[in-house]
């Protein structure tokens, strides 16, 4: 599947040397391409620098991007001194800050975002059994580089609807720095266990938060015997992916249902990936409970009803 990327995708304009001759530009090309398609190695690479301002025609990946994605940390460390390379964006948007983020390469990431602080569940030492994901991570680089091509390929064949792409667009701040309203994380009782309530009024139609987890190959298995596990949407057929939160997600994993909800959950397209999100159904009031719609599939694998809740449980 991730061939498809060689055809959905541009080829993006590699950098010249006015001091090279076209001949060697040529031949630099081909060894980024070559790496980048993982028919030639690390090893034979002999001057990593000549490389890192060409970009590959395959996905419009810098050196500095094949290097987080294979985790070499040695050519991180190398490249990380060019401010311009870690911020440079791929065929999809995606920078080499993005791709650490995604696949949860911790030590790239330190390299590159140095004062990156890490991030913990407020307020609750006793929620430290459950690490904290600002952001979604995939499981394995090879279900990255999947999701990656399913989405590329429905994009291209114009399956994913425009009011997908254009959220991406208008919550990309909030999606970058991890941005949402006040809220705490509260101890409601043994029956319904922990509950996500605001702490500042939330006018109607804002963005309240992503639903973050592991994003891997989903099992009927799982999502019946998983309670913080959602679909994740690739908009390509019946592929199956999902969201597992189960033990690694942030504050949103701990919302509960209701039928007459305050949040809405989002698929949205965002830079080659999908991205879930909470939008605010009605304007919220300060000390309200946030709630979504768990919906009827969710129930009919659980092995209790529902319980309505209020605003003020």
């Amino acid at each position: 599947m991730r061939c498809f990327l060689t055809q959905a995708l541009p080829s993006p304009k590699s950098c010249s040397y006015p001091f090279k001759d076209k001949s060697e530009d040529t031949a630099l090309q081909n060894l980024l391409d070559q790496l980048s398609l993982k028919t030639i190695s690390w090893e034979e690479i002999e001057d990593p620098q000549s490389l890192s301002r060409l970009t590959s025609c395959c996905g419009g990946r810098t050196l500095l991007h094949l290097a987080v994605l294979d985790d070499r940390l040695d050519i991180v460390r190398d490249l990380r001194r060019d401010p311009a390379l870690k911020l440079r964006r791929d065929a999809f948007g995606l920078s080499p800050i993005d791709i650490a983020q995604f696949l949860n390469r911790k030590e790239a990431l330190q390299l590159l975002q140095p004062l990156a602080e890490v991030a913990i569940f407020p307020d609750h030492p006793s929620l430290n059994q459950f690490e904290y994901l600002p952001y979604p991570i995939f499981e394995t680089r090879e279900g990255f580089e999947d999701v990656l091509a399913y989405i590329a390929k429905a994009k291209a064949e114009d399956k994913i609807p425009p009011e997908k792409i254009w959220m991406g667009i208008y919550f990309d701040k909030e999606l970058r720095k991890g941005l949402h309203p006040p809220i705490s994380i509260r101890y409601i009782d043994s029956e319904v266990g922990y509950g996500v309530f605001s702490g500042k009024k939330i006018p109607a139609c804002t963005y309240v938060g992503e639903y973050t987890g592991i994003v891997q190959q989903r099992t009927p298995k799982q999502l019946r015997e998983k309670n913080h596990c959602l679909r994740y949407t690739l908009w390509e057929g019946k592929v199956n992916f999902a969201i597992d939160a189960e033990q690694k997600g942030n504050f949103t994993r701990f919302i509960n249902h209701s039928s007459k909800p305050n949040l809405g959950l989002q698929s949205i397209y965002w830079r080659g990936v999908s991205r879930m999100i909470f939008i605010s159904l009605k304007e919220i009031s300060e000390g309200s409970q946030l709630t979504f719609d768990y919906g009827p599939l969710f129930w009919k694998h659980s092995p209790q009803a529902p319980k309505e809740l209020t605003d003020d449980l």
